[in-house]
């Protein structure tokens, strides 16, 4: 007797195969609730262009959106030929030691940047020349940013090495 999967497992498993294949550390958890189902991916550190690829390829498992607006949902991504869910999350999580040398780069990159603590983990808000600085908000905006200043350099350093 062959045992089926339910549609959000196979979902993951798909997806699970698809991050092994390309070499991506992660995690991966569906569930099935009242009115739907969905896939939860876990990554770490992703660069935004590889990160990307992956919200791509693992969105094709959901099969609609919400629209807030109407208060509806919207079966706009049917595919009979592969298992879908209702909603698809890929998380990509900063780790310490990323947001530390996001933090490091940003304070020797950007001007103004006088006076800014040290540690990331002190980066929350700190005033300068009577300024307040969110630095909480240029470490998320560096790291998501495929184009910023931090992934430019990370990239040419790469080049050079």
């Amino acid at each position: 007797m062959v045992r089926e999967i339910s549609p959000h497992a196979g979902a993951a498993k798909m997806i699970r195969q698809y991050m092994r294949a390309n070499g991506i550390v992660g995690r991966v958890n569906a569930d099935s609730y009242a009115g739907g189902s969905s896939v939860n991916v876990y990554v770490d550190d992703m660069p935004p262009a590889a990160y990307h690829a992956l919200e791509v390829y693992a969105n094709q498992y959901q099969y609609g959106n919400f629209d807030g607006m109407q208060d509806l949902y919207e079966y706009s991504n049917v595919n009979r030929d592969i298992p879908q869910v209702k909603y698809v999350f890929v998380n990509n999580r900063i780790s310490d030691e990323m947001r530390q040398q996001i933090w490091e780069f940003a304070v020797g990159y950007y001007e103004g940047m006088d006076g800014a603590p040290a540690l990331a983990q002190d980066a929350g808000m700190f005033h300068h020349s009577g300024m307040r600085v969110w630095g909480d908000i240029i470490i998320h905006r560096e790291f998501r940013d495929a184009n910023s200043g931090f992934w430019n350099f990370v990239n040419n350093a790469q080049l050079v090495a």
